[in-house]
């Protein structure tokens, strides 16, 4: 079969072919002809996401050897496919790594799932980091090599982290650090530096563990710094707490549209806190509560009374997401009834409810 000249093509019409073509065939496709080839380039390379540890190490081997590559990545992710074998990482694997995200310009979305969460050095020296995210989920320890790395990070917008400075003042950012920062999720001990030092913050999860749970309390009136804070979502709050944590949430925050995950009170002396701080909430649109420790667990017409009874009180609400002990369901107002909407487990809109809010 005779090959295509390489001027046979319109640059536009190979974008075409590019954009329709699965992802599957674009190495052959990058193969046809010189345009289609920079074309293919382009759509193979501006997402770097494989689950599969060695096409990882490769991908960023080809970066580093073809120095036309690297601006083409926009997204690159860094895990392992909990379906599939756990290999060990090839030697040398973070070192490519650290060399790769140094050609790589145009990066906005950086995924690194680092199962030792040791190796955050790959972004501490900053004059070999180039870009400027407005996405990171990293997995590492913080320690001072993180720290120089988000005070550099000025467009970041959304961040998800797994640990924090834990009052340590080396490993304090700088004040006004993150100056565009929207969305975070992370540790209480992240989450109280971080609203220390920037104010942007519309969007907040906090992760509770047994060791965090009585800063919490001091912790809600410190959001009155973020004026413009739209959602609040705290995973794992125990019962006993939520019953302090939400009226005081109420008073500080009246203005959220959206409130998670707030554990139900059984019906008893309890509800009443519950019911009276929903009365301060004018604005709130979506309500996440759990009923894990109902038995037996609300299910069904349950559910859709105990959504129609929290309207009662919050008028403006129009999404309540039960979380029991078997999964979630949300309840979505529809005129003046409510739609079902059980959790199908397989990438679920429900995980992000916080921030669609």
């Amino acid at each position: 079969m005779a090959s295509v000249p390489s001027n046979a093509l319109p640059a536009q019409v190979c974008k075409r072919i590019v954009r329709w073509s699965r992802r599957s065939d674009l190495p052959a496709l990058c193969l046809t002809c010189k345009t289609l080839q920079r074309e293919t380039e382009v759509k193979m390379y501006e997402t770097i996401m494989s689950g599969n540890i060695q096409a990882t190490f490769r991908a960023c081997q080809s970066v580093i050897s073809r120095a036309r590559l690297g601006p083409y990545v926009r997204s690159f992710y860094i895990f392992q496919d909990g379906g599939r074998f756990q290999r060990a990482f090839p030697e040398g694997f973070w070192g490519v790594v650290q060399l790769a995200l140094s050609k790589m310009h145009s990066l906005q979305c950086l995924v690194i799932h680092d199962p030792t969460y040791s190796n955050g050095w790959v972004l501490g020296d900053t004059s070999r980091v180039p870009f400027q995210l407005q996405e990171a989920r990293l997995f590492f320890y913080w320690d001072r090599n993180f720290v120089r790395f988000l005070e550099s990070q000025n467009k970041l917008k959304s961040l998800h982290i797994i640990d924090g400075p834990d009052n340590d003042s080396f490993l304090q950012l700088e004040a006004g650090s993150l100056p565009e920062l929207q969305t975070l999720d992370g540790i209480l001990m992240a989450a109280e530096h971080i609203v220390s030092v920037t104010t942007s913050i519309t969007h907040l999860q906090i992760t509770l563990d047994p060791n965090s749970e009585p800063d919490l309390l001091a912790f809600i009136p410190k959001l009155a710094r973020l004026t413009s804070l739209g959602a609040l979502s705290i995973l794992h709050l125990p019962e006993h707490l939520g019953v302090r944590a939400f009226p005081l949430i109420a008073a500080t925050c009246c203005t959220l549209r959206h409130i998670g995950v707030i554990p139900l009170p059984l019906p008893g002396p309890n509800s009443i806190y519950f019911y009276r701080a929903l009365l301060s909430m004018h604005q709130l649109r979506s309500l996440e509560v759990s009923t894990a420790a109902w038995a037996p667990q609300p299910t069904g017409i349950q559910q859709r009374i105990l959504a129609a009874e929290i309207r009662v009180y919050c008028p403006s609400i129009e999404y309540v997401c039960f979380w029991t002990g078997g999964g979630r369901t949300l309840w979505i107002l529809d005129g003046n009834d409510w739609s079902y909407h059980p959790d199908n487990g397989h990438h679920n809109p429900l995980d992000a409810l916080w921030k669609a809010r």
